[in-house]
């Protein structure tokens, strides 16, 4: 939204001609002097900011502003009369207006100017209120977080049983060596290096299991999206373990190709580590019905272009045909019998809100691979 210069031989009578137009407009229309005094003030300037048109005309402009624009606006003024230097003329910019109960809300303004015959000054602003424009912006952000959330605790949901399985085995250790150790306290010739061994053996197998739960944990806790430098390789590293189990429960080799000399990446990690473990997860899916030696999943990371890395998940499995292909990433779509349908949709969303893509191909032999590429700086 920009208001131009407006030519004009007299710019009060010209005004005065146009009152009946301003008071129809949605936006709020607004008209200073040259010192920043208000002349007019429509209707949807009255509605906005609380003020009737004579209560406020005369007073300066800057009543309408939030403290930090109200100090730089003079000064903006004066120097354009100074030097003609434009800062925010025919330019919109985002201000927090102030009503007169004193409230502040987000807004949009343009500015423009009019010169009267005589040469006198005069500004032209148009305000637009942005409250409901970002209540809904962060309505939608609160969903997608929520969204985020709910996706991760459905790959936790359908990992489910190869979690219990690995929990199960520590858990079992720590119960035969306690079972023992208890055996062994009520014999006196006991070696107390036998009974020393077995609470070691408790110990990492507690440590074991806490490992598992803790990152299940870290993985499904809902959190704010926070950006970091980091690397391909820390991802992985927090990602794999989870991955691993899941591999292992299914009987298939989980391969991991990737350098640790790679550039850093600014990202959520989280998100990215949810991106990366549910095609993990949908590489363990298509692959349930393969034969063993060929049930392998490869996660390799490469430079793909300048600027750019790519994180390959490749599978063997049964592949896609071109009916599902088309629908791959639409929501609510899934091959699975129990599959929200959400999980590589909110995954391209989220390579796609990291300036990044995801896209898949067919494996010139068997199965498919999906690339993630995100930005970095270096160029490979």
């Amino acid at each position: 939204m920009s208001a131009s210069s407006i030519p004009t031989e007299d710019p009060n009578v010209r005004f005065s001609q146009l009152d009946s137009l301003m008071n129809a407009m949605v936006d709020a229309f607004i008209v200073i002097d040259g010192s920043g005094n208000i002349e007019r003030f429509n209707k949807a300037a009255e509605d906005m900011f609380g003020y009737a048109a004579d209560e406020i005309q005369g007073q300066n402009i800057s009543v309408l502003m939030a403290d930090h624009d109200r100090a730089h606006h003079d000064k903006y003024i004066s120097r354009y009369r100074k030097t003609g230097k434009k800062k925010v003329i025919g330019v919109g910019r985002e201000v927090i207006g102030r009503r007169s109960d004193k409230s502040e809300f987000p807004a949009d303004i343009a500015v423009g100017e009019v010169r009267g015959a005589d040469g006198s000054l005069h500004f032209i602003g148009l305000v637009r209120d942005l409250t409901e424009l970002r209540e809904a912006q962060a309505q939608s952000f609160r969903q997608r977080q929520e969204m985020l959330n709910t996706s991760r605790l459905s790959t936790m949901g359908e990992m489910a049983a190869a979690m219990a399985h690995e929990l199960n085995q520590p858990l079992s250790a720590i119960a035969n060596y306690s079972a023992a150790s208890l055996r062994l306290l009520k014999n006196e010739n006991t070696d107390l290096d036998t009974i020393k061994e077995a609470l070691e053996q408790i110990n990492n197998q507690a440590h074991r299991a806490s490992e598992v739960i803790r990152r299940t944990r870290d993985f499904t806790r809902s959190t704010e999206t926070r950006r970091e430098m980091t690397t391909v390789p820390d991802i992985m590293r927090e990602v794999l373990p989870l991955a691993e189990l899941d591999a292992h429960a299914n009987n298939i080799a989980l391969e991991v190709d990737i350098a640790d000399n790679l550039a850093g990446i600014e990202v959520d990690s989280l998100q990215i580590q949810q991106v990366l473990l549910n095609l993990l997860r949908n590489g363990v899916d298509a692959m349930q019905g393969v034969e063993p030696e060929f049930r392998r999943i490869t996660v390799s990371a490469l430079y793909s272009a300048p600027g750019e890395l790519s994180i390959v998940v490749k599978d063997q499995g049964e592949g896609i045909s071109a009916e599902t292909a088309e629908k791959l990433f639409n929501p609510f779509f899934t091959t699975k019998n129990t599959g929200m349908g959400m999980g590589l949709a909110i995954c391209r969303t989220i390579a796609e809100a990291h300036s990044g893509s995801l896209e898949f191909r067919r494996n010139p032999d068997r199965g498919v691979s999906f690339v993630l590429k995100l930005p970095t700086k270096a160029t490979g």
